[in-house]
């Protein structure tokens, strides 16, 4: 009589590891961005190396880095990327020195917090182009109210040509780009300022520190990591800022010291149709935000190493 053979035991299945789980819960989303970024960013530097200018049709071919020399050696190129950091460097700093006090504002307890936070998220709401048509009413010489306003103060006599001066115009757009960011700067500090324990602040009041010593040796160290992150997203966007530029050039006379390398990729690619040259400069943009950022990331590196 033969025993039948036992069966095998079967072998317990082996769960996969956080990071394991971790990767394929992030595969679909990384496919996704990889379809969404890189295929684009792709296909643009594969353009930056071709001629297809659709007014002169018989011109097109490979050309591999010719354009890059020419964009290096066009004096536009060059002066719209001086103004793209003279704005980023400008609007920056001002979005900070106005976010800061409305994130403040809009958490300290008071009467007037509530309308603090609405007031906040009034030019986070807008969007740009809007921004920019409204300001350049505003600006303007005949009818707009900064020029009212400062002839019934008896700051200037006449009023003046804000739009139509160089000087007048940037300052301007500063104005315009800092009144819409500042909002963005103040959400994301707001948010850390909600974060800090009360009784971190109070210690220090106990201690008889004085309000200013609270924020600058207290509140103002913690809020480190927020003021970073609205940081590097404030300064990427101000390398491609587009949308107040363009309204505030079709209102301008002085176009040369509006026009940024957003505007000028625009206007080379739409208005003058030359989308080979338009890729290159997009290019170019493309490596002054990742420059960017990798300063930004080694600078926070160093900061947590430190």
């Amino acid at each position: 009589m033969t025993t039948p053979n036992p069966t095998p035991a079967r072998r317990p299945r082996r769960e996969p590891s956080e990071a394991q789980l971790a990767a394929l819960l992030l595969l679909p989303a990384a496919a996704l961005l990889l379809g969404v970024l890189l295929f684009p960013m792709l296909t643009t530097f594969r353009d930056s190396l071709y001629l297809n200018k659709l007014t002169e049709p018989w011109l097109t071919g490979f050309v591999g880095l010719k354009q890059y020399a020419q964009m290096l050696e066009d004096p536009r190129f060059g002066q719209a990327l001086r103004n793209t950091l003279f704005f980023g460097v400008m609007t920056v700093g001002g979005s900070f020195l106005v976010g800061i006090p409305m994130a403040l504002a809009a958490h300290l307890p008071g009467r007037t917090r509530g309308l603090a936070r609405v007031a906040l998220l009034l030019p986070w709401a807008m969007p740009p182009v809007i921004t920019g048509l409204i300001f350049a009413w505003l600006f303007n010489a005949q009818y707009g109210v900064f020029n009212d306003l400062l002839v019934r103060a008896g700051l200037i006599d006449e009023p003046l040509r804000w739009l139509s001066t160089p000087g007048l115009s940037v300052l301007a757009m500063v104005v315009t780009i800092v009144w819409k960011t500042s909002s963005f700067v103040a959400l994301i500090v707001l948010g850390g300022l909600q974060g800090i324990p009360k009784e971190m602040i109070e210690a220090a009041q106990v201690d008889g520190a004085t309000p200013t010593q609270t924020f600058f040796r207290v509140i103002l160290p913690l809020l480190a990591p927020s003021l970073a992150v609205a940081f590097i997203f404030r300064t990427i966007s101000a390398v491609q800022v587009f949308d107040i530029p363009y309204t505030f050039i079709q209102q301008a006379p002085a176009q040369g010291l509006l026009e940024t390398l957003g505007v000028y990729i625009y206007r080379t690619g739409i208005e003058f149709l030359d989308f080979g040259y338009a890729a290159t400069l997009s290019v170019a943009l493309f490596a002054l935000s990742l420059a960017v950022t990798a300063v930004y990331v080694r600078f926070v590196r160093d900061g947590a190493n430190s």
